[in-house]
Formats: C-alpha cells, sequence, structure tokens
C-alpha cells in the first residue's frame, strides 16, 4: 500500500517469529506489489532451510544426521554457518549456534517449556562445553561434520542473512531506494523520497514498551541489536533472557542491557551483535573497538541506562 507519510510503499506482516516491513520508493514499469513479493519469497526460503521450528528445514535435518559423517547442506546453509563459524572463533566462542540443545531446555526454542531445572548448573555448564568446536564444515561439496550430537540454532544469525537476501531480491527488481526490516533487524539503501537519509530509531531497553531515545542513518547498512529485554521467559519466578552464555549454559543476566551493531552485512551485524552482547559491558566495547565495529551498548547503572558508542558508530548517530 502507499504510505502518504513517507511517499512510499509500504508492506508488513509476519516471518520468522516475528514481524517484518519494507519500504520502498517505486520506480516506473516495476510494479511495487512484486517487488513485496520477491523480499518475502527470499525471507521465506531462508525460513524453510534454517528454522528450528520447521522439523524438515535443512538445519533439522542436520540436528538430525549422524555425528563423524559427512552431511551434505545446501550452498546458503553453509554460507550462513561458515560465517557463524568464524564470529565464532574471532570472538574466542562468544557467539556459539551449537547451544539449541540449551536454548530447547530453557524453552526458548519450539518447546516452550524448560526441561531443565534452573539449579542444575552441572548439567548445563556440561552442554555448554560440548557445544565448543562442534562441527567442521567443508566448501566443495557444501558439507558439514558434526563431532558430538549437538543442536544447531542459527537465531543469532539467520534473520540477518534473510534480511540480506530480502534486499538482493529488491535490488534485483531495479529498486535502489529502499528499507526492510525482519524481527528487528534492518538495511537500508538510498534515500527516502525526498531526498532524506533512512533513519532507524534506538530504542531504550523496556520490555514490553518502544521508546526511541536516538536515531541512527543508514544507507547500504545494515543495523542488528541483541539484548536482554525481549523474549523472556518465567521459571520458579525467575526471569530469564533467551542469550545463552556458552560458558555457563544458563541465559544471560548483568549490567549490559542491549547491543547494537551497525554493518555492510546484516548476517554479520546480527551474529557480532549476540556476540558482543555474551561478552559483555567491559569486554565488549574493548573487541568493538579493537575490530573496527560500529556498536552501541546500553549498560544498567544507578542512574537507569549509560551509553557506550565506539568511534566508527558515532558518525552515524543523527540526532533525536
Amino acid at each position: 500500500m502507499l504510505d502518504t507519510k513517507f511517499n512510499t510503499h509500504h508492506t508488513a506482516g509476519e516471518i520468522m517469529g516475528g514481524p517484518w516491513q519494507l519500504r520502498h520508493v517505486p520506480v516506473a514499469g516495476v510494479d511495487p506489489d512484486d517487488v513485496a513479493r520477491a523480499a518475502l519469497r527470499a525471507m521465506r526460503l531462508v525460513d524453510q532451510k534454517m528454522s528450528t521450528y520447521k522439523t524438515n528445514s535443512d538445519l533439522m535435518q542436520v540436528n538430525a544426521a549422524p555425528v563423524r559423517s559427512w552431511h551434505p547442506i545446501p550452498d546458503d546453509l553453509h554460507r550462513v554457518l561458515a560465517c557463524a563459524d568464524a564470529v565464532s572463533r574471532k570472538t574466542d566462542g562468544a557467539f556459539n549456534i551449537a547451544l539449541g540443545g540449551l536454548v530447547n531446555a530453557w524453552g526458548f526454542g519450539p518447546d516452550e517449556t524448560p526441561q531443565i531445572a534452573p539449579n542444575d548448573m552441572a548439567q548445563r555448564a556440561a552442554a555448554a562445553q560440548a557445544a565448543i568446536g562442534a562441527f567442521a564444515l567443508r566448501q566443495n561439496p557444501p558439507s558439514i561434520w558434526k563431532n558430538a550430537p549437538v543442536t544447531l540454532d542459527l537465531s543469532g544469525i539467520a534473520k540477518g542473512f534473510a534480511v540480506d537476501q530480502a534486499a538482493a531480491a529488491v535490488r534485483a527488481m531495479g529498486i535502489d531506494n529502499f528499507l526492510i526490516e525482519a524481527a528487528g533487524e534492518i538495511f537500508a539503501s538510498g534515500t527516502r523520497p525526498n531526498g532524506d537519509p533512512w533513519r532507524v530509531g534506538l530504542e531504550l531497553p523496556v520490555p514490553d514498551k518502544v521508546v526511541v531515545f536516538d536515531h541512527i542513518t543508514l544507507d547500504g547498512m545494515s543495523a542488528a541489536t541483541s539484548g536482554e529485554y525481549r523474549n523472556l521467559r518465567e521459571i520458579d519466578g525467575e526471569v530469564y533472557s533467551h542469550t545463552i552464555s556458552p560458558l555457563t549454559g544458563c541465559p544471560i543476566k548483568g549490567d549490559l542491557l542491549s547491543v547494537t551493531v551497525v554493518h555492510e552485512c546484516c548476517m554479520k551485524a546480527d551474529a557480532f551483535a549476540t556476540a558482543l552482547y555474551v561478552l559483555g559491558p567491559d569486554a565488549g566495547p574493548k573487541f568493538a573497538v579493537a575490530h573496527n565495529l560500529a556498536a552501541l551498548f546500553l549498560i544498567r547503572d544507578k542512574n537507569g541506562f549509560r551509553e557506550v558508542r565506539s568511534d566508527l558508530l558515532v558518525d552515524l548517530i543523527c540526532g533525536s
């Protein structure tokens, strides 16, 4: 539909367990609805391959495959697994996709009923250790080798890849000026109809509310956020967030409330946002500076929140 406020064509719906939207500046000779369908089709293909909620997805076939043998996988899945492995190695395991068993056990997977008692520390820690070095990849032909019977979970990277794929599909339709979002991961290209850049709101980590405190501008860039204030579970009166520590096997709790990463690749922004959140309020910002990542950290303090911004992010902040 035509959004008269922004003079763009706007399409919205649900994908990969959350909302998605596309705003684009129409061009002559291209049906706006065809553009939206191309974007949605690209994201659905990613979901069909990489979802843990679809028992017949390529990822779930990998999870069901026997250990210590090569299992063929599609090129797209290999690409995402290779990126996940690279981010894991660069962050010394802070990003680990082999924690799917623990994600499910805590009730953040397809079965929302927690399966591990909160006091079973040894079981959680052992499962987290088993996830280290759990798989290897082969390029030709694209294949995966599992060293242990772990469950892979791509929830910290697949949405970003889906946005990348949707953006490529939109560009293939001849559209240069657009913004696409899926479950909070965003990519923007070009400008709005009036020539202004696309502005994306930065939210305070407030549960069940949307409180925008600042904006960033994006052109040919992505933004992804990881934090403890969305997707929560209450177990025996205690509230837990969905990000699992690869060291303890427990949901992460602490003073770091959220991390936003801006990167030209949404898949990498998604993965690094999770990794920096796992690294925490001290090691996370140091890693961002050392590896030239544009990142914003919101950290709890006695006055509520404080911001830590890497130098690369400062240039993107445009003020509220």
